[in-house]
């Protein structure tokens, strides 16, 4: 009888160490769960920006759709279409059975209408170069690929201080970054870029101070404003293929930067998605700051 308690005291101790082990497999699977075995992932993308995050980090094989305007790299223009982000068909998402949608942080609404219908809803943001460096650390912990995410970020991190490092420290010149305007004809009102966002934060990577720093995001200012700043340098986004053009539209008008051919025209799309390409978007800047920069 004796023998039988021990056998059965030590059976049941076999069965809480297989228990044991189990759990503590099963926890460590969890904590070490990779994207790559999760077959049954559907992501919805509602931006470009997004959709160029999906395919840098290597989810794009659950990438099912993407926004009209999604069209970098150039397999994403095989996605499905799933309209513009301020017009989502949500039937096409439901047909689709979307699971997990990316979405940026003004899209409120959006994350309601998802969240209604039992998506699950992960939120970047791209307005400054921090958020999109962070916006790396939410899609790695989402999707639990944080070494990927990170070896990501710190490549762009690193590319991002080679251009720093490149910048000549000096006297801080006025720059002002014309997002938006009126095209071919003469300036008369543009769309600049003021504080906390990205274009920002490359005048101050180039040394440049931006006069326009305490206005909102992208605020729409007149010529005779950009006149009486007077800055030493203009980047002009110009939304077209002509540049010669872009050139005429600053003629005689009364600027250092025109009279000192410090107009920098930049048409690249690119240069207007900020996102994993930001190392792309400041070396851009950059090199053709120090083309004209003599000074």
């Amino acid at each position: 009888m004796k023998k039988i308690k021990e056998n059965y005291g030590l059976l049941l101790a076999i069965i809480f160490l297989v228990l044991l082990i189990s759990a503590f497999f099963i926890l460590y699977s969890q904590k070490n769960y990779n994207i790559s075995n999760n077959d049954s992932l559907r992501i919805a993308s509602l931006s470009p920006s997004i959709t160029e995050y999906i395919y840098d980090l290597g989810l794009d094989k659950y990438l099912i759709a993407n926004t009209t305007y999604c069209n970098y790299p150039e397999q994403a223009k095989n996605k499905e279409k799933i309209g513009t982000f301020s017009d989502i068909n949500y039937e096409q998402i439901a047909k689709l059975q979307i699971n997990t949608a990316i979405i940026h942080e003004h899209m409120a609404d959006q994350k309601t209408h998802l969240e209604s219908m039992g998506i699950k809803v992960v939120v970047v943001n791209n307005n400054t170069i921090d958020e999109i460096l962070t916006s790396y650390d939410i899609l790695g912990k989402a999707f639990h690929i944080e070494e990927k995410a990170d070896k990501r970020k710190k490549e762009i991190e690193n590319n991002i201080n080679k251009v720093k490092a490149s910048i000549k420290k000096g006297k801080k010149h006025k720059a002002v970054v014309s997002i938006f305007r009126n095209y071919g004809s003469k300036v008369t009102s543009l769309t600049i870029a003021g504080g906390n966002n990205i274009y920002n934060d490359i005048l101050n990577i180039l040394n440049l101070e931006n006069p326009y720093k305490d206005y909102m995001p992208y605020t729409e200012v007149s010529i005779e404003s950009i006149i009486s700043s007077n800055p030493y340098v203009i980047f002009d986004m110009f939304h077209g293929r002509d540049t010669t053009y872009a050139y005429n539209d600053w003629k005689d008008i009364p600027l250092y930067a025109e009279k000192n051919n410090k107009i920098i025209i930049l048409n690249d799309t690119y240069l207007s998605l900020p996102g994993p390409r930001i190392d792309k978007i400041i070396e851009k800047f950059a090199n053709e700051y120090i083309k004209v920069n003599n000074d």
